[in-house]
């Protein structure tokens, strides 16, 4: 108790005190007085009777001041009292969430304002009813019954202390979401029940607002006219109103890119001067725009959509990529409202989630056009290159066919021989230069197409050590096989090839005189791949520059040391191969000098063996089984190209050349002398050689001939096209007469073959 309390009850104690003092001090001085006068025998009685009259007045003064402490207490234990019970009213009067008490038997006992508005029903109509069959949907339930009993007997429940969301009917029979929290109390008739009801109808709502905006934004596709129509229209029937708009200013123009239940008529873009979306995109000092009476606001008059469409108010924020104002999302209602907090925090979220689409979609586009600034620059360069060696290869096939028949030439003495050599030596070098281009060209871009199948090492390596045994007796290099004949790998036969004879080729050209090349193969991975490597006695590299060696053009100063022929590309595309192939190389010194290069692929077994062709070497003379009366057609734009080809098929007594600078004239010749073969070029001014082919097939009487394409365009795409185009052969320049001539003489006997079982005489020159 506090210290007021104990200061008003401290009078009425005092008062208590006094009347038994009060009380005692009259009967002592009675029993004194008759004590004193019984020893003197006096006459007592009327003394006595003074005394307790006056104990009494002193007895009733005291129960008269008593009586007036006690009043006193009453009215002031009643003012506090009603202090109290006002104090609960206001309170519970001033409360925005229901107030519910609920007495044994499940009659209502108390009903706040606040029930009122939140169910409709007065106090007089709530007080005495069964809450349960006022406000539960479908009535009482036997179950709550039975739990109704047991909390009147005890005070408890599994509701009791717990908040619920629950479902109650209001007067006019609309049900709403409430969050019901229960608590005990027992008073004089027993347990009663204390709920609190709040409407969660707005928090219902918010909920299901983010679970529907956060499935659009999870739908979203790579579309962004797509996605800015779906946010719009999210946005529109989220805020229940009459139409939405994603405007964004577009070249001086106010562009709409997404529109929801947009009215008819409406523009899509149109000028932006007056319009309320402008309005908030130039304002730098707002970012929501809130107009709840469009009729009050000086937009009624610039805007021409408020009135031709009776809009009363307006929702806007501004939208944003990348810290700069992109547009502004807006809802329009034909009814004057006002939007809650939850509403203006759901329109900024609209409006993130629009300027993170704007983001997005300007990534991709900047992506695109990098992409397309890329892919043009990929396309330059391999036009570029491909232009570059067609334009090579036409001289080149002048140079090395040339020198070819001058080493033909028995007339040349030993000296002009040498320096012919020399000439194929150095043209064939800058063809390989040109090849390994553009190998590295495609390989960056990604064009190389690779066919992987089982290969057996062994016949690779003899094939490799077949082509590369000249280069190593001219430099005095014993080579040194071990390999066993069932080690296989998974790679590219072609490719793969191409790896190893740059590998073999390098061990023997920076190796020293009369070395030594060890070539082996063993199980490497724990018996999952195949280690090729190749070791050589050379000089070695420098540890500190072992990271350089797979550099395009990266020679390790060789350029300063020797005259040594090389590209510094070998290497790199060796790499990008092996990656392709999925394996891997490296390389390692060799103990007492030299370098060990080695590559691993995925080991596989019962890889097939190639059978090995022997063709033999014709050279240009002519073979067995040949006649005469042979027709050949060459059509070609190039009078150097001409007179190679027919100084070649000179060497062939009985064919007869027929020549043709252009593409109109050799389609003449061919039509009228039926050619036995027809050698093509690809580039010709006019009519290319894809059209002179198209042209032959489709014509009756020269569907039938054997087409060569004899061109510069040397690229595997190009082969590829020129395949399926319906060429016979697709030769390259420069050309390799012992391969053409042996070549011509299988297509010719096949021709031969055929007009015997055809019946038909041989023609004649």
């Amino acid at each position: 108790m506090d210290d007021a309390g104990q200061q008003k009850k401290q009078p009425g104690r005092r008062h208590d005190v006094l009347l038994m003092v009060g009380g005692f001090y009259v009967l002592a001085s009675v029993l004194s007085v008759g004590w004193w006068l019984q020893t003197r025998q006096t006459d007592i009685w009327p003394l006595t009777a003074v005394l307790l009259g006056l104990g009494i007045v002193i007895l009733v003064a005291l129960l008269w001041f008593r009586q007036r402490d006690v009043e006193r207490l009453v009215v002031e234990r009643g003012q506090a009292l009603e202090k109290n019970r006002t104090l609960m009213r206001s309170i519970t009067e001033s409360a925005r969430d229901a107030i519910i008490l609920m007495a044994p038997g499940g009659r209502v006992a108390f009903w706040n304002p606040a029930a009122e508005a939140l169910l409709g029903f007065s106090r007089e109509e709530a007080i005495g009813r069964d809450l349960h069959d006022m406000i539960m949907p479908g009535g009482t339930p036997g179950m709550i019954m039975r739990k109704l009993l047991n909390f009147e007997g005890s005070g408890c429940g599994n509701a009791i202390g717990r908040t619920l969301e629950l479902q109650a009917r209001c007067k006019d029979g609309h049900v709403i979401p409430v969050e019901l929290s229960l608590s005990s109390l027992h008073l004089d008739t027993g347990w009663h029940a204390l709920g609190i009801l709040r409407d969660i109808t707005d928090r219902k709502q918010a909920e299901r607002r983010l679970v529907r905006l956060t499935e659009c934004l999870s739908s979203m596709g790579p579309n962004f006219d797509d996605n800015a129509q779906d946010i719009t229209r999210l946005c529109g029937e989220l805020f229940g109103s009459d139409a939405a708009f994603y405007n964004r200013l577009q070249q001086g123009r106010l562009c709409s890119l997404g529109h929801w239940n947009r009215p008819p008529g409406l523009p899509l873009e149109d000028d932006p001067e007056g319009h309320v979306c402008h309005g908030l995109i130039k304002d730098t000092a707002l970012e929501c725009l809130v107009i709840e009476d469009l009729e009050q606001s000086p937009y009624f008059e610039t805007d021409p959509a408020i009135q031709r469409y009776g809009l009363k108010a307006y929702f806007g924020h501004k939208v944003y990529c990348r810290g700069e104002v992109a547009g502004s999302l807006c809802v329009v209602f034909t009814r004057r409202c006002r939007p809650s907090d939850e509403e203006r925090r759901l329109l900024t979220l609209l409006a993130a989630a629009l300027g993170a689409e704007e983001e997005r979609h300007l990534a991709v586009q900047q992506w695109h056009e990098a992409k397309e600034r890329a892919e043009q620059a990929n396309r330059a360069k391999s036009e570029f290159l491909s232009r570059m060696s067609h334009e090579l290869r036409t001289p080149m096939n002048a140079v090395l066919g040339f020198s070819q028949l001058l080493e033909a030439d028995p007339a040349l003495g030993e000296e002009q021989l040498d320096s012919v050599h020399e000439i194929l030596r150095g043209g064939r070098h800058l063809l390989e230069l040109i090849n390994e281009i553009l190998d590295l060209s495609r390989l960056e871009a990604g064009k190389i197409e690779l066919s992987l199948e089982p290969v057996a090492m062994s016949s690779v390596l003899t094939e490799c050590i077949t082509l590369l045994r000249p280069l190593a007796d001219e430099r005095r290099i014993r080579l040194h096989v071990n390999s066993r004949q069932d080690h296989a790998v998974l790679g590219d036969r072609t490719r793969l090839k191409q790896v190893l004879i740059n590998l073999m080729s390098n061990a023997i050209k920076y190796n020293r005189p009369d070395g030594d090349v060890w070539l082996e193969t063993r199980m490497g991975g724990g018996g999952e791949t195949i280690r090729v490597s190749v070791a050589d006695t050379g000089l070695g590299i420098d540890p500190a520059r072992m990271d350089e060696l797979f550099q395009p053009f990266n020679r390790l100063g060789v350029d300063d040391q020797a005259a040594t022929e090389g590209t510094g590309i070998g290497l790199t595309i060796a790499l990008r191969l092996m990656e392709l192939m999925g394996g891997c190389i490296g390389v390692e010194p060799r103990q007492g000098g030299g370098s060990v290069f080695w590559f691993e692929l995925p080991a596989v077994q019962d890889a097939p063996v190639p059978v090995p062709s022997h063709r033999p070497f014709g050279g240009i003379a002519p073979s067995g089984g040949i006649a005469s009366g042979h027709c050949i057609l060459h059509v070609d734009d190039n009078p150097s190209n001409l007179r190679l080809v027919a100084q070649v098929l000179a060497k062939r007594p009985g064919i007869q050349v027929l020549q043709a600078p252009g593409a109109d004239l050799g389609l003449a010749l061919a039509r009228s002398h039926r050619p036995d073969l027809i050698i093509l070029d690809i580039n010709m001014p006019g009519m290319n050689g894809y059209r002179v082919l198209k042209s032959l097939r489709e014509d009756a009487g020269t569907a039938a001939i054997p087409v060569f394409a004899l061109t510069a365009n040397a690229t595997q795409r190009d082969v590829i096209r020129g395949k399926e185009a319906g060429f016979d052969e697709y030769l390259t320049k420069p050309l390799d007469i012992p391969d053409f001539m042996a070549l011509l003489d299988r297509y010719l006997v096949m021709s031969m073959a055929t007009d015997r079982a055809s019946g038909c005489p041989e023609s004649t020159p």
